[in-house]
């Protein structure tokens, strides 16, 4: 029962006993009503029980609240909020109105204003209707968590973009083509004896210009959950590093370019998919991959050596990576979980990272080989964060907002035509679907 009807039912029960009591006092045979009158006692003891169990828990709750959002002393402002959810709970009911938490609205917790002052534009913005900013920890550890999580992320080439600047243009050489008189976009040298005359040639340089789009999380906050700093801090930091990950690996792999990142599989140019295919093996089962799909993509992908190669692939997989072999010898080595590898393994030496974004096996891009140092990520400072208690008022909740900004696309705008043969190469390399 809500503590209303409870103090109805106790102020109900206590009438009936008093009636109860009084017609036994007045019977000639008080015994006989003696076991009506116990019941009723009874009954009307446990509803009081439970009615104290709630006042009780409500003293405590508004006790934590006290504590979380108190106005403590100028000396105790110089240290530092125990945990993200003290923190977020502090700016919650420091911005709550007067009497919406339990009473404490207004109640302002003095590490704020220290926050506030030395928050910079790469921790936290601060809204104009009187927020606080979160603590520059707080928001690093955030978006180290979503890189740690992130597992295509880390791999790419990042290039950090300064301040004031929402774009960044990346000169690269265009060369689409090892043949004669194409190599670095037009280069060309003569011996002596080729040619009575030389031609002059030039480097073609060209740019890459990528302007900075915003990935956001929104979080409510409910008014149990603000008195809880420790489940909040937990529900936050593992949720939204979580989300923000995948989607800034999703974004990567099948990016639209349009608002946020341009994917590898999508970004093509003059009709040529970057995202190149080898055929599948002649007579070769359905929803298998096999050595030969491997070694197939091997042949096709563009390396300059120490760049950042791996096996992109889907759990299902996994299975069919120890039946490789050449000869007696296995291509796949299983990780050792005592060497604190991040892959499930290696294959032809190249590490195998497991990716929720890759295709089911069987299906072409289940297995993507990747050159991400091919693959550039601007980002500018780190996580921003501001908070509103007006969004969701009437439900006593508080919103809390971040935001990242950050771009990418591979800076190989297409397969490249190699000085002999014929098959293109690509920093991104799958197999043709095997159905």
């Amino acid at each position: 029962m809500k503590k209303k009807q409870l103090l109805e039912r106790v102020t109900a029960l206590t009438s009936e006993y008093d009636a109860l009591l009084a017609a036994a006092e007045a019977a000639p045979d008080a015994v006989a009503h003696l076991a009506s009158v116990d019941a009723k006692e009874t009954e009307l003891n446990g509803v009081k029980a439970e009615l104290a169990a709630i006042e009780k828990m409500e003293a405590k709750a508004k006790e934590n609240a006290r504590s979380a959002a108190r106005v403590i002393s100028d000396n105790e402002a110089k240290r530092p909020f125990a945990s993200f959810g003290e923190q977020l709970a502090a700016i919650a009911y420091a911005q709550s109105p007067a009497g919406a938490f339990h009473g404490l609205g207004g109640q302002v917790d003095k590490r704020l204003f220290e926050t506030n002052l030395a928050a910079t534009g790469a921790s936290a913005t601060v809204p104009a209707d009187g927020g606080f900013a979160i603590g520059t920890q707080f928001s690093t550890a955030l978006l180290t968590r979503a890189r740690e999580q992130a597992k295509i992320f880390p791999l790419c080439f990042e290039i950090p973009v300064g301040e004031g600047n929402d774009s960044v243009e990346l000169p690269y050489i265009d060369e689409t083509s090892r043949a004669e008189g194409s190599r670095w976009g037009g280069v060309q040298c003569y011996w002596a004896s080729e040619a009575d005359s030389v031609t002059a040639k030039k480097p073609k340089i060209a740019r890459h210009e990528m302007r900075l789009e915003t990935i956001k999380g929104l979080a409510y906050a409910t008014e149990r959950l603000l008195r809880n700093a420790p489940a909040m801090e937990t529900i936050f930091q593992n949720a939204f590093a979580s989300e923000m990950a995948f989607k800034i690996d999703d974004a990567i792999w099948r990016g639209t370019g349009v608002g946020q990142p341009l994917g590898f599989s999508t970004q093509s140019f003059e009709g040529a998919s970057l995202l190149v295919q080898v055929a599948k093996k002649s007579g070769q089962t359905a929803d298998t991959f096999v050595i030969e799909n491997a070694t197939s993509m091997l042949s096709r992908l563009y390396a300059d050596p120490g760049d950042n190669i791996a096996w992109l692939l889907n759990r299902d997989c996994i299975g069919q990576l120890p039946l490789m072999t050449v000869g007696q010898q296995p291509v796949f080595l299983p990780n050792n979980n005592a060497s604190g590898s991040p892959y499930y393994g290696t294959l032809f030496g190249y590490p195998v990272v497991i990716v929720e974004q890759a295709e089911t096996l069987g299906d072409a891009g289940d297995v993507v080989l990747a050159n991400l140092s091919k693959y550039a990520v601007i980002t500018q400072g780190g996580l921003r964060a501001a908070q509103s208690m007006h969004v969701r008022f009437i439900y006593d909740e508080m919103t809390f907002k971040w935001g990242y900004d950050l771009n990418g696309q591979s800076v190989i705008k297409k397969p490249i035509t190699p000085f002999k043969g014929s098959s293109t190469l690509s920093p991104f390399v799958t197999a043709a679907a095997r159905a």
